[in-house]
């Protein structure tokens, strides 16, 4: 794939996808969106207050599902001639950074006080400083005998593109109720996640700094580690939703009860 490209100081290191990795990084990412969707429908109780654990399920959906898992096979999804590693402390922040942030941005997304255009905007905004945390972080996990050089207005374009798209998903997310249009919002939000993560990636260009590499210690690495990735998201996702799921049901089942 890469024939004749010569590992020296100064070299441009050329690049290609993995498409069906980018297809996994793409579905992740639907599914993560819709698994969130559902979860964040009541993340406020009745008088008000936080249901955080449905708070605490719809992070984990979105912001590790929907966003992290989606960068991750993403970055896997890039390939170079060149070894690379992901430094494990510096992907695990990145990880723990919009989780954290994407929870934080629906709490005040979904306030019942003030105006609600205000609040998913308020919310957006935070939760797309921790997507673009999460990316470059995640990009600065890499160890490879290469640096990235940066086109800072491709790194604004990517930015305004994660506010934009967080602003979206979190008015899906306290607006969409459904599980048709449900299902509709998470491929919306799946193409948006996926245009902000290559545009992102756009906006480094790999130069090669040593014809060699020295692993370092706590990385992750190997050749299936995109396909890890997906299958232990995927695992995580489908118990989420299947708990989600029996929640309703008996919630609803209740409800018929008092009726009754």
């Amino acid at each position: 794939m890469f024939v004749g490209f010569e590992p020296v100081a100064g070299a441009l290191v050329p690049f290609a996808y993995d498409w069906p990795m980018v297809g996994l990084s793409f579905l992740i990412s639907v599914c993560g969106a819709y698994v969130g969707l559902r979860w964040s429908r009541r993340v406020r109780q009745p008088d008000g207050r936080l249901d955080i654990d449905r708070l605490l399920c719809a992070s984990v959906a979105l912001g590790g599902g929907a966003v992290w898992s989606m960068h991750f096979i993403g970055m896997v999804a890039y390939q170079t001639p060149t070894h690379r590693e992901f430094g494990l402390f510096t992907t695990l922040a990145s990880l723990l950074v919009v989780m954290v942030l994407a929870g934080a941005g629906l709490a005040v997304a979904s306030r019942p006080r003030g105006s609600r255009t205000a609040n998913v905007v308020q919310g957006g905004v935070l939760t797309g400083l921790g997507v673009v945390a999460m990316h470059y972080t995640g990009m600065a996990a890499i160890r490879s005998n290469t640096r990235f050089d940066w086109d800072l207005a491709i790194i604004g374009l990517s930015v305004v593109i994660a506010v934009v798209v967080s602003v979206v998903a979190l008015w899906l997310a306290i607006t969409v109720k459904t599980g048709g249009k449900q299902l509709a919002a998470a491929l919306v939000m799946g193409v948006a996640v996926c245009g902000m993560h290559y545009t992102g990636m756009s906006a480094g260009t790999m130069i090669c700094t040593s014809p060699t590499y020295a692993p370092s210690l706590f990385a992750i690495e190997g050749d299936s580690i995109g396909y890890a990735v997906f299958g232990l998201s995927l695992i995580t996702l489908l118990v989420i939703l299947v708990v989600e799921a029996t929640r309703t049901g008996a919630a609803a089942m209740a409800r018929t009860r008092d009726i009754a």
